[in-house]
């Protein structure tokens, strides 16, 4: 002890300055520990979760191989604005919690690229869309920009705020895309001829040039009795007369896990111009073998009639008129799920006697609709209207609406039963039919070797992933595309986002199961419905005493006018009445003027009120509730203490 006499030698004041100097190094100490050496540890408490990456996120980050480049641009004025300030900061939240999970395969950049900047100009290299940010011309943005090892680029222009619910997929699928950077082969199998049709000259379907665009096309035989290994989605069109060995690979693919996209339909109304081409058609298809063991409900003798989504056409009669045709619908954004990201941006698609979709009962499949049709719609028998060409008037007269939504398009999640359960059906023989198809024998040699050692699957491991729409003519250009004439040229326009929703599905089929599972996450800026409906409330009074302004003022005008002598000398004389009217609109113009001051002042204080009251309980009244807590906490605890103290 005689070594620390020199302690007690010290003063009071020196001792304690010490101990505030020894603590300041102790917490830096920690804190610098804490970061180099634990990781960070993250609480999220928002309602929806909203920054909190999913599994599946987790899922396509752990798959990455190769180092993966992010740059993400972001202009000063961007981040300053306080419309996306907020938007800006979670973006940035996420693209560093990507980096972290990643396990160093992504590289986060950083930039704020001022107007005629060296980072501008890359940014725009990318692909990246500026917008204005001022009246000098200006731009900001606010985007990223993707590359891996082998120089494939991605990129997304804009964080557009309104897709905010979607950012995670947004980012997940730009990875995804950049970790998988060949293109996903999509095979198809039906009876149309989307990549070479004899009706168009042996010419690709529009929606067939479009998807090239995007993935590598296969188009399997009529009679195949095998799906290629390496089918990234398996496109089910127009199923007419498929062979039973084609319905056995169709399942056997299905229930092994592969992703599937259906176009059936109970009235495919293109099937005659189809049938001069390319022979017998009928003009409905199904599969009900396999959509029954599936749990897959659709009826092919029932059509939907939409009143509300009805295409008007011309109709031949007494005169030449229109009417609405119910059995082609023009479906807009009310008709589609803004939570799906399939659905998310498509503002427009046109069907055509399409059929409707539901689960079976007792199937553990899942249903998420992603076209519905409106309320004001019903079920019409489809043998009506199959054989005959309809009569839009004829339809509307006997139209008795069964005020529900039929659902035309859905996704179908859950696990499955095989159509065959006894195994693979017998080989058919032989017959004259092999002849038909200029390409059958070069698809017969195509087959794998070793199909007769695949295993039969009886029932799908875990969830498959299945699309399927109830509509054909959804594909024929003639619904979604319009003839114009550009300088001369004769050029096709689209009217409708079909081919749009069709590329949607089959890359966001073509991801992984883990892409697959994103949905919606809601939005980080919550509203303040309250304070929305106060404004609504006085905007509509708002209205009301502008309109009647502008009628009063317009009926004084007119009787201004009546009362009014001209000299012929260019000025106006007015009669004694004239100034009282004129005098009695300006008093009347007054008033209504301050009576829209008063509509917008009580606007004004009833939402600042409102906002006052909020700022005060968040910001005094919840800290001064905790402190009042923690000293109520205080002096209980020491007269605990105090009685428990042993006197003298």
């Amino acid at each position: 002890m005689r070594g620390f006499k020199w302690l007690y030698s010290l003063e009071r004041g020196t001792l304690a300055g010490a101990g505030v100097v020894l603590a300041i190094i102790l917490f830096v100490s920690l804190n610098v520990f804490s970061t180099t050496t634990i990781p960070p540890l993250r609480l999220d408490l928002t309602a929806n979760r909203l920054f909190t990456v999913s599994d599946g996120t987790k899922k396509v980050l752990a798959t990455i191989d190769e180092p993966i480049k992010l740059r993400f641009y972001i202009s000063r004025t961007i981040s300053g604005d306080s419309g996306f300030g907020s938007y800006a900061s979670r973006v940035r939240d996420f693209l560093d919690h990507y980096v972290s999970l990643s396990n160093g395969m992504l590289w986060l950049e950083v930039y704020n690229p001022d107007p005629y900047s060296a980072e501008e100009d890359e940014a725009v290299s990318f692909g990246l869309q500026g917008v204005l940010v001022n009246d000098a011309g200006d731009r900001g943005y606010f985007g990223l920009a993707a590359r891996n090892s082998t120089d494939d680029r991605e990129y997304i222009a804009f964080f557009d705020p309104a897709r905010e619910p979607f950012l995670e997929y947004d980012l997940t699928r730009l990875i995804f895309d950049l970790a998988n950077p060949k293109k996903k082969v999509v095979g198809i199998v039906g009876s149309l001829r989307l990549e070479q049709d004899p009706a168009k000259g042996w010419m690709p379907w529009p929606v067939a040039q479009q998807m090239k665009q995007f993935f590598e096309i296969r188009t399997l035989h009529a009679k195949a009795d095998a799906i290629d290994e390496d089918v990234d989605v398996l496109m089910v069109v127009h199923p007419d007369q498929l062979a039973e060995a084609t319905l056995y690979a169709i399942d056997q693919y299905v229930v092994g896990g592969g992703k599937a996209l259906f176009f059936v339909d109970p009235h495919y109304q293109s099937a005659a111009q189809q049938a001069v081409a390319q022979g017998s058609l009928s003009n409905k298809s199904a599969l009900a073998k396999l959509f029954e063991a599936w749990g897959v409900e659709f009826s092919a003798d029932e059509v939907v009639g939409d009143r509300s989504t009805a295409v008007r056409v011309n109709v031949r009669g007494a005169r030449a008129s229109t009417a609405d045709f119910i059995l082609w619908m023009d479906l807009r954004a009310q008709n589609f799920n803004a939570d799906d990201v399939v659905t998310d941006r498509i503002n427009s698609v046109i069907l055509a006697g399409a059929g409707h979709l539901a689960v079976k009962e007792g199937s553990a499949l899942g249903l998420t609709p992603l076209i519905t049709s409106g309320t004001d719609a019903m079920g019409i028998e489809a043998d009506s209207v199959r054989f005959r060409l309809p009569d839009p008037v004829q339809l509307l007269k006997d139209f008795k609406s069964e005020n529900r939504a039929f659902t035309l398009a859905a996704r179908f999640q859950g696990p499955i039963e095989s159509a065959f359960p006894d195994g693979p059906p017998p080989e058919e023989t032989e017959d004259e039919d092999e002849t038909a198809d200029d390409h059958s024998a070069d698809e017969a040699a195509e087959k794998p070797e070793d199909e007769a050692a695949r295993p039969h699957r009886a029932r799908s491991d875990g969830a498959v992933h299945l699309v399927v729409v109830a509509d054909v003519d959804i594909l024929e250009e003639r619904f979604w595309m319009q003839p114009r004439n550009m300088f001369g040229q004769g050029i096709s326009v689209p009217i409708a986002n079909n081919a749009d929703f069709v590329i949607n599905v089959l890359d966001n089929l073509a991801g992984s199961d883990a892409l697959i599972g994103l949905r919606s996450r809601g939005l980080s800026v919550r509203p303040f419905h309250r304070v929305d409906a106060m404004q609504r409330d006085a905007a509509a009074r708002f209205r009301k005493t502008e309109q009647e302004l502008l009628a009063k003022r317009e009926e004084t005008e007119k009787k201004l006018g009546e009362f009014r002598l001209d000299t012929g000398r260019g000025t106006i004389v007015l009669t004694a009445e004239q100034r009282t009217t004129i005098d009695n609109f300006r008093k009347e113009l007054v008033s209504i003027r301050r009576q829209l001051r008063d509509v917008q002042h009580e606007l004004r204080k009833d939402v600042e009120a409102l906002m006052t009251f909020i700022r005060v309980v968040n910001i005094w009244a919840v800290p001064a509730l905790v402190s009042v807590i923690a000293v109520i906490l205080a002096v209980a605890r020491r007269r605990r203490y105090g009685r428990g103290t042993p006197a003298g």
